[in-house]
């Protein structure tokens, strides 16, 4: 049981010798700074599915590093609770009564600060005391989701009169938190009543749609079931919703922003997103520089930089070690790590890579988890070529560094990207990406057929296109080494970090605020 209620949290509040019923406060900021509340479903390191849990960390950290007040909340699962425990969280006292579709939910605020920035944890036993996120497994949500997720909205904006803090801007992202925006607008806190929202669309395919009656899950009135607002294809969207009534609406990368405006991207939200183009903004995402960093990284064989790249030949040998791949020096080791699905381009790896295996010119390394028939796949691929192909299914952090580090090439032959972090890591440790040119690896990789490129990108999604893409990536490892060098250095030394996007974002806010 994650949130300690009755005699546990009076003890858990004891223990940590709490004296009052607000949590401590944070010191004050600079004058002109902003007080930003980012609103989330996962935040790393606390829990992680997808990129949205980075993002949402690093984000207000990068913020905070700019002199603003941002601070981030999440629902309390189990593995939250865990991790949160690791660091020392604290309890208020008494929690918020948060009512949604006529049941009165209890939930509990805790505080934990993550390299000094406030996250605070919202507790509810009944809705998030589970071992799964979204559903007990990758293929099934639960059949409550809306309820969860209506009280996280509510819960979000009832946290800063708990904790008497009053922010300019509330950030919130992807559909989780798609009833923020509507709730803020409508008037559900009256303590924030010149609060303004930014409402960010991660993935525009995920779209948390319900049944009709779940909007009375957030107390909507019914006439907001229109095409204009609430209601998409006789379904309560709550991704939509946010899109409707938030300030700004971003998403992760410039391209992406452009794309999403068609039926090809849009997944039949197009229209939508073309009506409320005035307030749609891309700003591409960033990485974490000191997390991904091959100069100080404690996952590595060894480390390395832009100036002297002798440790990433280390790190190359010791991945063929650990993952039982022939030695071989000369073939071009390729690394893929990404979620098993088509979306993601696995099949046409899959599809395409035998013929390279054969010829001796390529490697491949995968880890990942998904699609039980992809996965199958790669399993009779990987029994085809004993020593050419490793692959591991699962999430592994630290091996997901070990595989940046060590191949040469890294693979994101995505059918649709909203932005992607892998490619940006296989870029700062000198890793040539392979891409699909769309969304955000279009904005974040340069192809070096133009002479000053840092990667490769192709076009159409077909076994022929890629094919070329391979045959130029392989060509090009195997003839030209101070060509492939160049190519390396110049992504190693690209602004990827989480600073330039965080400046992007201060303008949109300051955009919106008298602050």
């Amino acid at each position: 049981m994650p949130y300690p209620t009755g005699e546990r949290m009076a003890a858990t509040t004891s223990r940590r010798a709490k004296t009052s019923s607000a949590l401590e406060p944070v010191a004050a900021q600079p004058k002109g700074a902003l007080r930003i509340l980012h609103v989330a479903a996962e935040v790393a390191p606390f829990i992680k599915s997808g990129g949205l849990a980075d993002v949402a960390q690093a984000l207000p950290a990068a913020l905070r590093r700019l002199g603003h007040d941002a601070r981030v909340c999440l629902p309390c699962y189990r593995r939250t609770y865990v991790e949160a425990e690791k660091r020392g969280v604290k309890w208020l006292s008494t929690p918020m009564i948060i009512e949604s579709g006529g049941v009165d939910h209890h939930v509990g605020i805790g505080e934990v600060l993550l390299d000094g920035m406030p996250v605070y944890l919202l507790a509810c036993n009944e809705l998030y005391d589970r071992d799964g996120l979204y559903g007990p497994s990758q293929h099934q949500e639960y059949e409550d989701n809306a309820r969860r997720f209506a009280v996280l909205s509510k819960a979000a904006l009832a946290l800063p009169g708990a904790i008497g803090w009053t922010p300019h801007i509330i950030h919130a992202h992807d559909w989780q938190t798609g009833l923020v925006p509507v709730l803020l607008q409508r008037g559900f806190c009256k303590a924030l009543p010149a609060t303004r929202s930014v409402f960010t669309i991660h993935n525009i395919a995920f779209q948390g749609a319900f049944p009709a009656h779940d909007m009375r899950l957030a107390g909507l009135d019914p006439w907001l079931y229109n095409a204009m607002h609430c209601e998409h294809f006789g379904r309560f969207n709550m991704l939509k919703t946010g899109i409707a009534f938030a300030d700004r609406v971003t998403t992760v990368s410039r391209r992406y922003a452009e794309e999403i405006q068609t039926p090809e991207y849009g997944w039949t939200l197009d229209a939508v997103i073309r009506h409320h183009g005035y307030k749609l903004s891309g700003i591409t995402n960033g990485v974490d520089t000191q997390v991904w960093n091959p100069a100080r990284d404690p996952d590595i064989a060894a480390n390395y930089d832009v100036e002297d790249l002798a440790g990433k030949l280390t790190c190359r040998r010791a991945l063929r070690e650990e993952c039982g791949l022939a030695k071989r020096e000369d073939v071009c080791l390729l690394a893929l790590v990404s979620r098993l699905t088509e979306q993601k381009g696995i099949d046409l790896v899959i599809d395409a890579v035998s013929p390279y295996i054969i010829a001796g010119r390529m490697q491949l390394a995968v880890l990942g988890s998904g699609d039980l028939h992809l996965e199958h796949r790669l399993n009779a691929l990987q029994a085809r070529h004993p020593g050419w192909v490793y692959t591991w299914y699962g999430y592994n952090e630290a091996l997901a560094h070990r595989f940046v580090a060590g191949a040469d090439a890294f693979l994101v032959p995505s059918r649709f990207e909203p932005c992607g972090l892998t490619q940006m890591y296989a870029m700062r440790y000198g890793t040539l990406p392979i891409v699909r040119y769309t969304g955000g690896l279009a904005d974040t990789v340069s192809d070096v057929s133009a002479g000053a490129g840092t990667g490769f990108t192709f076009g159409p999604v077909d076994i022929g296109h890629f094919s070329a893409v391979l045959d130029r990536a392989l060509g090009l490892f195997q003839h030209f080494p101070a060509e492939w060098a160049a190519a390396q250095k110049r992504g190693m030394t690209a602004d990827l970090s989480w600073d330039k996007a965080g400046r992007e974002y201060e303008g949109l806010y300051k955009g919106m605020t008298c602050a």
